[in-house]
Parts: C-alpha cells; sequence; structure tokens
C-alpha cells in the first residue's frame, strides 16, 4: 500500500495533454480513408431467417405459457381463499339454524305448557265436537277429441328450446 507521504499529484497539464492525445482530433479523421459501405442490402441466409423465425415463436409461446401459469397459480392460490371464507359464512349459518332451532322447540315447549293451564282457556277436544262436512259430487271437465288424440304423442318443439 503506498503511503500518503509518498503520493504525489500528477500536474493538471499533463493530465490534459493525455486526455488529448487520446482522443483523435478532426484533421486526423479526416486525413484517414474511409472504406465506402456498399449500398446493397446483404439477404438474409434461409436458415438464419428459419431460425429468426423459431426465435419469435418460442417468445410468444414462452410469454403464453408463462402468462398461462401466472393464471392458474393464482386462481389456485385465490379459490382456496374464496372457499374458506364460503365455508365459514355456512358454518356461521348453520349455527345460527341450530340456535333458532333449538329457541323454536323452547317455544313449542312453552306454548304446550301454557295449553295445560286451566287459566288458559283451552278445551280439549271431544269426538261430540267434531265438524263433519258433506261430500260434494265432484263434476269431471268435458274433455274433447282433440285432448285424447294428443295424449298418446308426446310434445315436440317446432324449434330449438335451448341453444
Amino acid at each position: 500500500m503506498i503511503a500518503a507521504r509518498d503520493y504525489q499529484p500528477i500536474p493538471k497539464s499533463s493530465r490534459l495533454k493525455k486526455s488529448r492525445r487520446a482522443l483523435p482530433t478532426y484533421s486526423s479523421v479526416n486525413s484517414r480513408k474511409i472504406a465506402n459501405i456498399s449500398s446493397k442490402k446483404d439477404k438474409v441466409h434461409y436458415d438464419l431467417q428459419f431460425l429468426l423465425l423459431i426465435n419469435k415463436i418460442s417468445a410468444t409461446f414462452a410469454f403464453c405459457l408463462v402468462t398461462l401459469t401466472l393464471g392458474v397459480y393464482g386462481w389456485t392460490v385465490r379459490m382456496p381463499t374464496l372457499w374458506s371464507q364460503e365455508f365459514r359464512k355456512l358454518t356461521k349459518l348453520q349455527q345460527e339454524e341450530r340456535y333458532l332451532v333449538g329457541a323454536n322447540e323452547v317455544l313449542k315447549h312453552q306454548l304446550a305448557q301454557q295449553a295445560q293451564k286451566p287459566e288458559a282457556g283451552l278445551t280439549q277436544l271431544h269426538p261430540k265436537d267434531l265438524i263433519f262436512l258433506p261430500d260434494i259430487k265432484v263434476v269431471p271437465l268435458s274433455v274433447t277429441d282433440a285432448t285424447i288424440s294428443n295424449q298418446g304423442n308426446p310434445w315436440m318443439a317446432e324449434g330449438p328450446i335451448a341453444y
């Protein structure tokens, strides 16, 4: 390692000269001969064209495959999350249903207890208190010949029923 006492800065004038020497000047560029570039465009060989086409197709295919993979990955991550949310809703609804069924049974029991008390004013049924309605003679509807002839044939739609 060089000690600080051994450090000798490079004078500015020599630094500028070196950088000027490294860069070509305008006059030196003019003095060189510049080769003429042919204006003919070289045609790309057919094998190279084929390889370039394969490169484009494979890049497009890779992009589609990566997009599809990310979509499937997102779907597999999102679906369990949605399922767990819906499952929590279902368990909550089932719990509320059990509570309501229990409350309904308690109310039925309380009503039965109150109905058995004499101060409720309810009486028990006796066969003599039952009301019987007379039978009514039912007249069948008139059936036409067209209805009878269509009973043997199933109904067929003239056009499409669905898509």
